[in-house]
């Protein structure tokens, strides 16, 4: 048992200076940074994308919702209402005659990172988030897989934007109290 335990603790140990190597500043030069391009993977328009639309829209200039067409009533849907709710952001629609989402989705995105190999993409996951812990297991599972095709590869940053659902009207209400008190004051 002990020449096992001293096994595991070497291993750790190695492991630990290894990971601490690649981490030193020491004689270490960063590269030029590359572009930003930030992508809102979006199915509908409702209210989470919006909000995650203006998100992206703080972060870069080359914002892109990308719709991948399942159904093609659907993407009409979309592009019918893009003008009014798109608030000036590119909408690209990824066919997939498989009616694959993930395939299309992460071909355009390692597309859109071969144009700029030193940028970097940001995917922005439009999420609601439901009032009961048990209600999470019915939603977002499309952000979820997103996440984990996307965890390993470099220069790719994932970002959730939460919608809280059955709050906004809270919310709203705490917002018109603190503007009036702001007036008031």
């Amino acid at each position: 048992m002990i020449p096992t335990l001293v096994t595991i603790f070497t291993i750790t140990r190695k492991h630990y200076d290894h990971v601490a190597s690649e981490l030193t500043l020491r004689d270490w030069r960063p590269e030029p940074a590359g572009g930003h391009v930030v992508l809102v993977p979006i199915g509908s328009l409702q209210r989470a994308v919006i909000k995650a639309l203006r998100y992206a829209r703080t972060l870069s200039s080359d914002v892109r919702a990308v719709h991948v067409e399942l159904d093609p009533d659907a993407t009409r849907a979309v592009r019918d209402q893009w003008e009014r709710w798109g608030q000036g952001t590119n909408l690209v629609v990824l066919e997939s005659p498989y009616r694959s989402l993930m395939e299309p989705l992460l071909e355009y995105i390692e597309e859109v990172q071969a144009e700029d190999p030193r940028g970097y993409v940001t995917v922005i996951l439009p999420e609601f988030v439901p009032r009961r812990l048990w209600q999470h297991l019915l939603h977002n599972q499309h952000a979820l897989l997103i996440k984990g095709a996307l965890l390993f590869k470099p220069n790719i940053v994932v970002t959730s934007v939460p919608y809280h659902l059955g709050r906004a009207v809270e919310h709203a209400v705490e917002r018109d109290a603190a503007l009036a008190g702001q007036r008031a004051g």
